[in-house]
């Protein structure tokens, strides 16, 4: 009980604690499972087999440590050390992500960007290319204008974590699902995720 309100006392304060649904160990998974689970998230996230990384993302020894930390998401899936979610996470944050859906559509790396840093270019298309990616679905009228409003307070790094600490993420994917087409084709028209 103490716990509880621990919990929720910290989120109206904004403090990180640990609460019980942080401190509970995810789920353990079986070799294929990982496999299957990391494929998934590579084709839905980078739309790339997993290990076929760019080499233009392989030029400096950071980048290619980075890499070296796949096989780490692999055993701590399979130990129970990571959720599914917290494994999306960790590649919707990751430098080549941002790559991908971000800076072609705002002209420079904007992940983690000072607050108050404006957008430039075309935010609009790189939450969209976010919502496709996280959710499986174009973005909306009132979440684009949400999202808009994090990117100028808080740069795309809180746009990714809103999305993935969302509610209709938690309803839809959990902590153990990898984010998929949604299921409602008309609401993924347009999005290149359909393709896969």
């Amino acid at each position: 009980m103490r716990l509880r309100y621990a919990c929720i006392i910290s989120a109206v304060l904004g403090i990180s604690a640990p609460c019980f649904s942080e401190v509970e160990a995810a789920k353990e998974w079986a070799p294929q499972e990982v496999t299957a689970i990391l494929a998934q998230s590579y084709g839905q996230l980078l739309m790339r087999p997993m290990g076929m990384e760019p080499s233009s993302l392989q030029k400096n020894e950071a980048d290619q440590q980075r890499y070296m930390v796949q096989s780490g998401y692999a055993l701590q899936l399979a130990k129970g050390e990571k959720s599914v979610k917290q494994i999306v996470e960790a590649i919707a944050l990751s430098s080549e992500f941002n790559a991908k859906w971000i800076t072609p559509h705002m002209g420079t790396a904007q992940t983690g960007s000072a607050p108050g840093v404006p957008p430039v270019a075309a935010p609009e298309k790189a939450i969209d290319s976010l919502y496709c990616a996280l959710l499986g679905r174009r973005v909306d009228s009132v979440s684009l204008a949400s999202a808009r409003k994090d990117l100028v307070s808080s740069g795309f790094e809180r746009v990714i974590r809103d999305v993935i600490d969302g509610k209709e993420y938690r309803d839809r994917f959990g902590d153990a699902k990898v984010p998929q087409v949604s299921s409602e084709k008309q609401a993924a028209v347009g999005c290149p995720q359909v393709a896969l």
